[in-house]
C-alpha cells in the first residue's frame, strides 16, 4: 500500500513536471505582463486576444470624460462659484489637467521602466544566492526515494508551488486590470488630493515588492530542496504563501475603533468620485 501511495505522488509530480519548469521560467513576466501569456487565447472570429484594443477604449473614453469633468469644475468653481475656492489660481485646474493626460500617454512607457528596475532588483538579490537550475520534478524525485514520509512531503511542497503559481497569476490579472484603469484613475489629478491615483501608485509598489519577497522565498526554497533539506524547503515555500498577509500588516494602516473605519471608508469613496 506505501509503495503504491509513493508511486502514485511520483507520477503526479511527473505530471507536473512541464508546468512548473515552464512557468518558474517566466514568473515575473507572469505577473507583469500577464498578457503575453494570454496573448495565444483565440477568439470566436479566427483572431487572437488583444489587450491593447481594449485599453485604446477605456483610454478614448478616458480622455472624454477628463474633458467633461475638466469643463464643469472650471464652469462651477470659476463662473458658478458653487464648489470649490475661486480664488485659487485657475492655472492649477490646467496644470491638473496636463498631468493627467501625460500620465495617459506615458503609461506603458513609465510602466516598461519600473518592470525593468524592479526584475534588476529581483536578479540582484537571487544571483546573491545562485541556484544551478535543474528539473523540479528530479529534485523532487530523488527526495521520494526516502519513502512515504519523503513523498507526503514533497507532496505538499509541490501543491504550495502550485498554489504560488495561482497568486501570481491572480496577482498579474490584478496588475493587468489596474494598468487598464490608469487612465480613469489620473482623471483624479484634477482635484486637490489627487483622487485615486495616489492609491493606484501605492498598489503598484506594494504588489512589486510582494512579488520580490514570493520569488526570493520560492528561489530558497528551491535552493534548500537541492540540497537535501526537504523540510526547511517546505517551510520557506509556507512564507512564500503567507508573504501577501503578512506584508499587509504593515502596508495595510490599521482600522482602529468604527469611527475611524467609517472615516476611512467615507475617504474611499470620496476619492472615488470623478464629479468632485
Amino acid at each position: 500500500m506505501a509503495d503504491l501511495l509513493v508511486e502514485l505522488i511520483s507520477n503526479f509530480i511527473d505530471g507536473s513536471q512541464a508546468t512548473l519548469n515552464s512557468l518558474f521560467n517566466s514568473m515575473v513576466n507572469l505577473v507583469f505582463f500577464i498578457e503575453k501569456e494570454l496573448s495565444r487565447v483565440q477568439l470566436s472570429n479566427g483572431s487572437f486576444l488583444n489587450f491593447n484594443s481594449i485599453y485604446e477604449v477605456v483610454y478614448n473614453y478616458a480622455i472624454f470624460i477628463l474633458a467633461l469633468v475638466f469643463i464643469k469644475k472650471l464652469i462651477s468653481i470659476y463662473f458658478l462659484a458653487q464648489e470649490g475656492d475661486k480664488e485659487h489660481n485657475p492655472i492649477y485646474l490646467g496644470i491638473g489637467m496636463v498631468k493627467a493626460i501625460i500620465v495617459m500617454i506615458c503609461t506603458k512607457e513609465v510602466y516598461s521602466l519600473f518592470v525593468e528596475i524592479v526584475s534588476e532588483f529581483l536578479n540582484s538579490i537571487i544571483n546573491s544566492v545562485p541556484l544551478n537550475f535543474t528539473d523540479l520534478a528530479v529534485l523532487l524525485g530523488n527526495n521520494i526515494e526516502g519513502g512515504i514520509f519523503t513523498a507526503v512531503a514533497c507532496l505538499v511542497l509541490i501543491i504550495l508551488w502550485l498554489i504560488l503559481i495561482c497568486q501570481f497569476i491572480a496577482k498579474g490579472i490584478e496588475m493587468l486590470i489596474l494598468r487598464i484603469g490608469i487612465p480613469f484613475a489620473s482623471i483624479g489629478l484634477l482635484n486637490t488630493d489627487k483622487g485615486v491615483f495616489p492609491m493606484y501608485c501605492k498598489k503598484f509598489l506594494s504588489n512589486a515588492f510582494t512579488l520580490v519577497v514570493q520569488l526570493t522565498l520560492l528561489h530558497l526554497s528551491i535552493l534548500i530542496l537541492a540540497n537535501g533539506h526537504l523540510i526547511y524547503g517546505i517551510a520557506f515555500a509556507i512564507m512564500a504563501v503567507n508573504t501577501p498577509a503578512l506584508l499587509s500588516e504593515f502596508m495595510v494602516r490599521p482600522q482602529g475603533n468604527i469611527i475611524n473605519s467609517i472615516g476611512n471608508t467615507a475617504r474611499s469613496i470620496r476619492a472615488l468620485r470623478f464629479w468632485k
